[in-house]
């Protein structure tokens, strides 16, 4: 849950960044939009993607028996 909120204050901090109005506000536009769409992309990824990746290489997904299963059942 920790890294959760931390994702969450440092997209609210960047948002002023990125909505940013001035002197040199193009700069500061660019640096906060790159903030929070990273920060956004990283978590999807990293909730969403790694998970069915572990699950496509583990072989779990598709029912098949683990090794351990299998010895169960011969021996």
């Amino acid at each position: 849950m920790k890294d959760k909120k931390t994702t969450i204050s440092t997209q609210f901090g960047a948002v002023p960044l990125a909505l940013a109005a001035g002197a040199g506000a193009e700069a500061w536009h660019q640096i906060g939009w790159v903030i929070v769409g990273g920060m956004s992309f990283g978590t999807l990824f990293t909730l969403f993607v790694v998970p069915v990746v572990y699950l496509l290489l583990s072989g779990k997904h598709s029912g098949e028996h683990s090794d351990d299963s299998f010895a169960a059942e011969v021996g």
